[in-house]
């Protein structure tokens, strides 16, 4: 996988993730957010535990996440080659096994909205980087 034609729905997925993630960058942005899903999960009456409140000690593992995903996804817009958004296609399963594995331990259904994204996601770029690695396939026999 040495591609390095550009595959667009890993630029999409990424400009969705940087656009998710970077809230949670800051303890600021990020206890926002997470009073925003509480609320959601209140105001909508969903099935599971309410969120709970974060601690310090959480929240630092909260943002922790942001900065690292929200890296992660300025690589791929600026980058979207077939091997990265590969892996991050794995990375997007991983995360929706968490998602389901949250909710049959009987977390909010607040995540089911983040869950349905990252499926989709996983389904559009999984696609892309096949379509570009088949079309680069077929140009290197052309060529040959």
């Amino acid at each position: 996988m040495r591609s390095l034609t550009l595959v667009p729905a890993g630029r999409a997925g990424a400009i969705y993730d940087v656009a998710v993630t970077a809230p949670f960058a800051t303890p600021w942005t990020a206890a926002l957010v997470l009073s925003a899903l509480a609320w959601i999960h209140d105001v909508l009456n969903l099935p599971g535990d309410a969120p709970p409140d974060f601690e310090s000690a959480h929240m630092v593992y909260v943002v922790l996440f942001g900065i690292v995903t929200t890296m992660w996804g300025v690589v791929r817009v600026l980058w979207p080659v077939p091997l990265l958004i590969t892996a991050d296609t794995l990375g997007r399963a991983a995360f929706s096994l968490t998602f389901i594995w949250a909710l049959l331990n009987g977390f909010s259904f607040v995540v089911v909205g983040f869950l349905v994204l990252e499926l989709t996601w996983l389904v559009a770029q999984g696609l892309g980087v096949r379509k570009t690695l088949k079309a680069d396939r077929e140009a290197h026999v052309l060529a040959a």
